[in-house]
């Protein structure tokens, strides 16, 4: 599991502040997020060792996107689990082979394809952050 941690320097915060603003910029960095994620599972960038067959008999070879059936693709939840914590997740149902997208499988010559970290490096959380508390107090929040 992936987990973001950050250190912020707030200013012009407080208790109250802090209850109200944190859970709506989290919300909108998650709303951010979601379609990254998606963006960079379709974008063809992943290397692939050989040229295979795509379900609907489309040759392909390298680089290449993992988007095959689109099963995988469409798996994607977004869980709010607390105020302050928000996940996604692949997978389920008949989609079981996330972790193995992800973190590939070596003695199959399958290499990893992280969709993750490019998303947050194209969205880092601390700028993110700043530019939304700024944002929430110039409204009043």
């Amino acid at each position: 599991m992936t987990t973001i941690r950050a250190e912020l320097d707030l200013s012009g915060w407080s208790g109250d502040r802090l209850r109200d603003r944190v859970p709506v910029i989290l919300a909108n960095y998650a709303d951010r997020l979601g379609p990254e994620f998606k963006e960079q599972i379709r974008a063809v960038q992943y290397d692939w060792p050989r040229e295979t067959e795509r379900s609907d008999g489309r040759r392909v070879g390298s680089p290449r996107d993992i988007v095959d059936t689109g099963a995988f693709l469409n798996s994607q939840v977004r869980r709010r689990d607390t105020a302050t914590q928000i996940r996604f997740v692949w997978g389920g149902g008949s989609v079981t082979y996330a972790g193995y997208i992800l973190n590939g499988i070596p003695d199959r010559n399958y290499p990893a394809r992280d969709w993750i970290s490019p998303a947050l490096s194209r969205h880092p959380i601390e700028r993110f952050f700043r530019d939304e508390w700024n944002r929430l107090g110039s409204l009043g929040l």
